[in-house]
């Protein structure tokens, strides 16, 4: 993948602050979300539309359907590590 421009990172960075903005106020906020195996998949759905949305997702043209798959994967792997609950335990120690 050639290097991003800035305009590209911004993007990015505005796409990961609606995916998670997203997650807190809809599927993060179910009890214990991570022991439903259908609210697990449905996080993980969210994700990889979210990312993939012409409107809301990665810069267009910038990923294959297939990378976006691996991105959404790694955000999946990420969220579920982190969110057991909101706030999230890990960084709210770091505040």
């Amino acid at each position: 993948m050639p290097a991003l421009s800035a305009a590209e990172i911004k993007r990015i960075k505005e796409v990961a602050i609606g995916l998670l903005q997203t997650l807190k106020a809809e599927k993060l906020k179910i009890d214990h979300w991570r022991d439903k195996e259908t609210t697990r998949d449905a996080v993980r759905v969210t994700i990889q539309d979210f990312l993939w949305s012409d409107k809301t997702g990665l810069p267009v043209g910038l990923y294959t359907e297939d990378e976006v798959k691996i991105k959404a994967e790694d955000v999946f792997t990420h969220v579920y590590r982190v969110y057991p609950t909101i706030p999230s335990p890990f960084y709210s120690a770091v505040a």
